[in-house]
C-alpha cells in the first residue's frame, strides 16, 4: 500500500514569506541606520537571521531586494497616512493638515531610505530599471489617495500634475533638510507648499463650478 503523500507546501509557503519579510525589514533597518552604501548582503543577511543562499533563493539579485524593500515601504507609508488622516478627515482646514501630515512623512528616517536609493540608481542601472515600476505605482497610488481625500478638486483634468508637483516640492525640501537642517527654512518651504496648493485647488475647483454653471444656464435642445 503506498505511503501517505505528507502535506508539508502550506508551511513551506509560510516560511518563505516569512523569510522573504525578514529580508526586506533587515534591509530598510540597515539603510536607515548605516545608509546605502555600508548595506551589503551580508549585513542584511546578518539581520535577517539567513545565509547568502537564503537570500539570493528568495531575491535574484540586490537590485530586486532592494526594489522589494521600497514597494513595501512605500505600501506601509501611504497606508500608515490613509490610517492617520482619516482620523483627522473632518479638520476645518482639511489641506493644511493633510499637508502637515505630509511633511512629517517626508522628513521621517523610512522615506529618506527611498531618497538614498533615488540618488544611488541614477549611477546603478540594474538598481533604476528595478526601482522604476515601483515608483511609477507608487505616483499612481498618491494620486487616487489624494483623490480619495479630496474629491471636489480631484474633478480637474490638472488634479493629477498638481498633486505630482506637491510631493516633488516637498521631495525637494526633505532632501535639502537632511544635509542642511534649518526648521525655520523648513517651515518657510512648507509656507510656500501650503499657498501654491491652496491656489491651484481654488483655481481647479472654481474653474470647474463656473463650468457647471454655464451648463446649467445652456438651453437645452429639444428632440424632436
Amino acid at each position: 500500500m503506498p505511503k501517505r503523500k505528507v502535506r508539508t507546501s502550506e508551511p513551506q509557503q509560510a516560511r518563505a514569506i516569512a523569510t522573504r519579510q525578514s529580508l526586506v525589514d533587515a534591509t530598510i533597518a540597515s539603510i536607515v541606520e548605516l545608509g546605502y552604501g555600508r548595506t551589503t548582503t551580508t549585513e542584511i543577511c546578518k539581520r535577517a537571521g539567513v545565509s547568502q543562499g537564503a537570500l539570493f533563493k528568495h531575491f535574484p539579485d540586490k537590485a530586486e531586494l532592494l526594489a522589494a524593500a521600497t514597494e513595501h515601504l512605500f505600501k506601509g507609508l501611504v497606508q500608515g497616512y490613509r490610517n492617520t488622516f482619516i482620523t483627522i478627515i473632518d479638520h476645518p482646514d482639511r489641506l493644511g493638515a493633510a499637508l502637515e501630515l505630509l511633511w512629517g512623512v517626508f522628513t521621517d528616517a523610512p522615506l529618506q531610505v527611498a531618497f538614498e536609493l533615488y540618488v544611488a540608481a541614477r549611477t546603478d542601472a540594474g538598481l533604476r530599471a528595478t526601482l522604476q515600476p515601483v515608483l511609477m505605482q507608487h505616483r499612481q497610488n498618491l494620486r487616487d489617495e489624494a483623490a480619495f481625500f479630496f474629491p471636489e478638486a480631484a474633478e480637474s483634468p490638472e488634479f493629477d500634475s498638481t498633486i505630482d508637483g506637491i510631493m516633488a516640492a516637498m521631495q525637494g525640501a526633505a532632501l535639502t533638510g537632511m544635509v542642511l537642517p534649518q526648521p525655520e527654512s523648513s517651515r518657510g518651504e512648507l509656507s510656500f507648499i501650503d499657498r501654491a496648493a491652496r491656489a491651484d485647488f481654488a483655481r481647479a475647483i472654481g474653474l470647474l463650478a463656473s463650468q457647471r454653471k454655464r451648463a446649467a444656464a445652456s438651453p437645452v435642445e429639444s428632440v424632436s
